[in-house]
């Protein structure tokens, strides 16, 4: 099938995780093009979320000539166009047309080293148009060009989870993160997919922060605790030092050396995370 010639693309969703993407304390988002190139050279979001359309959604791709095509980066929708014109669907689709795509993790870790708060009766929505129950605040997805990090702000309510479940099929139900629900015609315009019936074919993302903890350095044999003054962030490339002098009160020796924490051991204390590492 050449997507060139008579595919065109739909919408494209890209997964960004600063674990991942960060380098120690440079962010992905201060990198160079050519630094963030080396970055992404090794990145894959499967390496933490599995992506896929619900069941019914899989059926409405089919009817509409659309193709669902996984990326490292996340995914793609393309739509069957004329050859005429590439950005007329072949078949032509209703405004209202909706598209919705599981997210699960996929790393037992994932909440370790995420900067957000997890909820077991809340997921996550990430759509164009602002389900009834949620409030006017709702938090629409970010586009590619947008500066945005994903937060608590994107958690919706209990009601609007129940109601986001109870679409799927009950093969589909368990272990839910969130939601990637994108309907053809957006409450703004910005946000159409399809504007009068030609294609947009809009880049939207998804962009996790790097969770930020207390590093707790437990000396077992001296029976002794220390811990930064202030919290550092977990990445998976680069090294953060640790100034002896400075990060801890009161200073440690200047010789000393500090090694930073794996993302396994995580514990949370009156609302601060911290990371445990024994030396």
């Amino acid at each position: 099938m050449s997507f060139n010639l008579t595919y065109g693309l739909l919408f494209e969703v890209t997964v960004f995780h600063n674990y991942f993407l960060n380098n120690g304390e440079e962010t992905f988002a201060a990198m160079s093009g050519a630094d963030k190139e080396k970055m992404l050279q090794n990145y894959s979001a499967d390496d933490f979320v599995t992506i896929t359309p619900t069941l019914e959604t899989n059926t409405t791709l089919k009817n509409y000539k659309m193709v669902f095509k996984k990326t490292k980066t996340g995914f793609r929708v393309y739509i069957k166009v004329k050859e005429a014109d590439e950005l007329d669907p072949f078949i032509p689709t209703p405004v209202d047309v909706n598209l919705n795509f599981l997210i699960s993790t996929n790393d037992y870790q994932f909440e370790n080293y995420t900067d957000l708060d997890f909820a077991f009766d809340q997921v996550f929505l990430f759509s164009n148009v602002r389900p009834a129950s949620e409030p006017v605040t709702f938090e629409y997805l970010p586009k590619i060009s947008d500066n945005k990090l994903i937060s608590n702000a994107f958690l919706v309510s209990e009601a609007t989870t129940v109601d986001l479940i109870a679409t799927l099929h009950p093969s589909q139900k368990q272990d839910v993160f969130g939601l990637v629900s994108l309907t053809l015609q957006g409450d703004n315009a910005p946000d159409n997919i399809i504007d009068l019936g030609k294609l947009n074919s809009p880049h939207y993302k998804i962009h996790f922060d790097n969770r930020k903890t207390l590093w707790k350095y437990i000396n077992r044999k001296a029976a002794t605790e220390i811990e930064t003054n202030a919290a550092k962030p977990l990445t998976y490339s680069g090294f953060v030092e640790i100034d002896p002098l400075t990060d801890f009160t009161p200073p440690e020796p200047a010789s000393s050396h500090y090694p930073n924490p794996s993302v396994k051991s995580i514990t949370k204390n009156n609302g601060d995370y911290y990371s445990e590492i024994f030396i």
